[in-house]
């Protein structure tokens, strides 16, 4: 049997916890496996993915409270020192927590994901030293999404033993929601329906995008009408968001939604606007069922799509280039080739299943 730890702070709303979830999932599947996914703080079904998780995944919390506790650090420990773990992999900000189990346990294969910039996930320069030296004695192996993240791993920690192995979803099914949502949204003429996802938060940079749409709108006869799907997380933000969108009828904010299938299945378009994406969760999904993205051409995204074939990139992240995008892919003439191509890189290389066997394959070499 192979004990496989997941360790994430929580299972909040963003793209990595949703990746992390699907991981344990998938992992769970294959024979021989004894899956946990350890969360250190406690999570809301509300507005969290804690109900997603498998029957077959063993979920366990720590309950910390927000900032460092060495109370759920020698918890934690004490725990995997009992459980014994063949592997155990970290997300996001939890690697330190491991710190004193990876001193006890010299046969446990240890790895950490970084899912942004190495510079984003550690900016601190005791953390830095700390995860440098880790990684260049191969206690903890580094692992990162996309070659944009190689080459930021590279240039912050001066190493060159990072493994890249690309983010994942499952196949997406449409809810039962899904025909009122077509019928809402898809009913007005002459129209192209553009889907935004993404929580409000400044690196998301969801003002280029309202603005890039109502340039579009103001110069041309066709209209796009724009879906923003995401929790609020920077209240100021949001307010300057609908200042910007006050009497724009073409414009929409949802809030978060469980169901992103069904908007990216009724969508002409899937847009992206960020300032940088580690490999966006939401772009996989928008491949996965063919939904014609446009992005800036930051992060990983400049790796998953491949301009006129998989969606289209903006020159950068100016204003009249991103709306140049738009147009660009809105009066695209062949279109369907876009979606079946999108489909086709989801299936070999972004599909869960994919990224499950090369974890898999990293874990037992």
């Amino acid at each position: 049997m192979n004990k496989i730890a997941h360790l994430v702070g929580d299972l909040g709303r963003g793209g990595a916890e949703r990746f992390v979830v699907d991981l344990c999932n998938e992992l769970a599947e294959k024979r021989g496996n004894e899956v946990y996914l350890i969360s250190l703080c406690d999570n809301d079904p509300e507005t969290t993915f804690v109900n997603e998780i498998s029957d077959k995944v063993n979920y366990a919390s720590f309950y910390k409270s927000p900032g460092f506790s060495m109370e759920v650090l020698l918890e934690l420990t004490n725990w995997l020192v009992a459980e014994k773990m063949d592997v155990v992999h970290s997300h996001l900000n939890s690697l330190e927590y491991l710190l004193l189990y990876r001193l006890k346990r010299t046969k446990t294969k240890f790895f950490h994901t970084i899912h942004s910039t190495a510079e984003a996930e550690c900016p601190g320069r005791f953390l830095k030293f700390l995860r440098k030296n880790l990684y260049k004695r191969n206690l903890i192996r580094p692992i990162v999404v996309s070659k944009d993240g190689s080459e930021s791993f590279r240039k912050y920690y001066k190493l060159e033993n990072e493994i890249i192995i690309e983010n994942g979803r499952p196949f997406l099914t449409r809810t039962a929601e899904y025909p009122s949502l077509l019928n809402k949204y898809k009913g007005a003429p002459n129209t192209f329906l553009l889907v935004h996802v993404g929580r409000i938060i400044k690196v998301k940079n969801q003002r280029l995008l309202i603005e890039a749409v109502q340039q579009f709108n103001a110069a041309e006869e066709q209209k796009c009408r724009l879906l923003i799907v995401g929790d609020v997380r920077d209240e100021p933000l949001y307010q300057k968001l609908l200042e910007l969108t006050a009497g724009d009828h073409h414009i929409e904010f949802l809030g978060g939604k469980d169901n992103i299938v069904d908007y990216l299945s009724i969508a002409d378009f899937f847009c992206l606007s960020s300032f940088y994406e580690g490999m966006p969760i939401s772009l996989i999904e928008a491949l996965s069922v063919g939904c014609i993205s446009i992005c800036t051409p930051v992060g990983g995204i400049k790796n998953m799509i491949d301009h006129q074939v998989t969606g289209f990139l903006s020159k950068d992240e100016g204003l009249d280039n991103y709306y140049q995008a738009i147009r660009e892919a809105v009066f695209y003439a062949d279109k369907p080739k876009i979606r079946d191509n999108s489909k086709n890189i989801f299936r070999s290389t972004y599909h869960i299943g994919a990224s499950e066997r090369k974890h898999s394959q990293t874990y037992n070499p």
